[in-house]
């Protein structure tokens, strides 16, 4: 909710009546504008109530920005820390094919209209929970509900330098270890870090997300299990410990055996050095240990299971997941397998059970089921567009083929979205029906598209503007 929103439903009415009702009430005689004491100071307690509450979520979105208006610069503005790259040529001699070309990206400044309509969608959070040396924020986020696409702020403090190598940091700016070391998120999406907030305390990122409704109409966040400081010291005693097996093995298996051995448990082998057969061994002789015991999350979810099916019969359970998900998304789901709904519905209960069973222990945010993102559709409702992302219908890529997708402005410039050389996107996505969804990593103006072309493997398209 913004600051504007909560203002409105506090006082229950807009600005222009407000005013309006102001002016109205200065031309009425002085004695029809009495007001008893008590009411007088009613008005006024109200008004700076709301005031109040106005300033308490303007503060919240400054955690990490001064305003709205300075998030969406910082986030889609010309300056981010990550604004363009070149493709670049990767080769590996030890891979068939040997060298491939990992595309750039340029990002398209956004423009000051664009930028102020965003700023409407800024929805404070302020939310904070800690383990382990670890303090997670929500600060503030953008949703579309029409797409389910949106992006949310967030800050990880920590008591000890983060290493590099954990992270993963692309130079797309993404943060490709962040997720399931260090936090677990309900819905996907991938985490991209915002260089200009970021400490060697303070890591500070954007959570670029689409809510898939199998997993409900709640974002929540919440640290692993075991949570990253002991998953690190997990990591560091596997590394520490491989060695060691792997030499007592090499004393109790020849080469030929350990070969055997190797491609009965299906690891490709044939490696030499440090990785070789003996490696592999070990590092499954590890693993298998380390996976008797099961998790006290899985033993939970395990125990919750066990529970909802003497609570429920199979008939039961199908029909409490169809009241979460609706007919029409379970029908498609399982498509061919119908008579497997009944298992996968005990699943899910469960999974939602240990949620609500561990709440506090997680950031909830709650993505609201109204209001859309203004947008712009081509070829009859085949490509929607909004400032967010882009989702093209199974029908016109029904094949997930899609080599090029471009729009042509109206300035005669082109926005690629993404071909062979280029990948302006966050992430992409197969969604409900087939449907396609690319994340774009500008705030586009789509007042500004033309028409959007679309090359795949078999054929291409140019696809006008809808009429409005």
């Amino acid at each position: 909710m913004t600051s504007f929103q909560l203002f409105k439903g506090l006082s229950g009415v807009d600005s222009e009546l407000l005013i309006q009702a102001e002016q109205q009430a200065f031309q009425e005689a002085p004695a029809a504008r009495k007001h008893p004491a008590k009411k007088i100071w009613l008005i006024a307690a109200i008004i700076a109530l709301a005031l109040l509450l106005v300033g308490c979520a303007v503060a919240y979105a400054t955690i990490l920005f001064g305003s709205p208006a300075d998030m969406i610069s910082g986030l889609y503005g010309e300056n981010t820390g990550f604004d363009r790259a070149d493709p670049t040529e990767v080769s590996d001699p030890g891979k068939i094919g040997g060298s491939w070309t990992v595309p750039g990206y340029e990002k398209k400044p956004v423009e000051e209209t664009v930028a102020q309509e965003l700023e409407k969608w800024v929805s404070p959070v302020g939310k904070s929970i800690s383990t382990d040396g670890f303090k997670l924020t929500v600060d503030a986020y953008v949703y579309d509900s029409t797409t389910q696409c949106g992006f949310m702020t967030m800050l990880l403090e920590h008591d000890k330098p983060i290493p590099e190598e954990y992270l993963l940091l692309n130079n797309d700016g993404e943060i490709g270890g962040l997720s399931g070391l260090y936090l677990n998120f309900n819905q996907y999406g991938r985490c991209y870090l915002i260089p200009e907030k970021t400490t060697p305390a303070l890591l500070a990122f954007t959570f670029y997300f689409r809510a898939d409704m199998t997993a409900g109409t709640n974002l929540l966040v919440s640290f692993p299990e075991p949570v990253a400081s002991r998953q690190l010291e997990a990591e560091q005693a596997r590394e520490a410990a491989i060695p060691v097996i792997r030499e007592r093995l090499k004393k109790e298996l020849t080469p030929e055996q350990a070969a055997e051995k190797v491609r009965e448990l299906g690891f490709p082998g044939g490696y030499t050095g440090e990785y070789d057969d003996y490696y592999y061994l070990a590092a499954s002789e590890y693993d298998t240990a380390q996976d008797d015991e099961p998790s006290p999350m899985t033993q939970e979810l395990q125990a919750l299971e066990a529970q909802l099916k003497q609570e429920l019969t199979p008939e039961e359970a199908e029909q409490k997941l169809r009241s979460l998900w609706g007919d029409e998304l379970v029908e498609e789901a399982f498509a061919d397998q119908m008579e497997n709904v009944p298992i996968f519905a005990y699943n899910i209960l469960a999974e939602r059970a240990y949620e609500q069973n561990h709440m506090d222990e997680m950031l909830c945010v709650s993505l609201p089921d109204s209001g859309s993102l203004p947008c712009k559709t081509f070829g009859q409702g085949a490509v929607y567009v909004n400032s967010l992302c882009v989702q093209i219908s199974h029908s016109t890529v029904p094949d997930d083929d899609l080599r090029s997708l471009v729009f042509h402005m109206t300035d005669g410039t082109d926005f690629v979205v993404a071909d062979s050389l280029t990948d302006n996107t966050l992430f992409r996505r197969v969604i409900e029906h087939g449907d396609l969804l690319y994340m774009l990593n500008s705030a586009v103006n789509i007042d500004k598209i033309q028409s959007v072309e679309i090359l795949c493997r078999r054929s291409d398209a140019v696809l006008d503007a809808d009429a409005q």
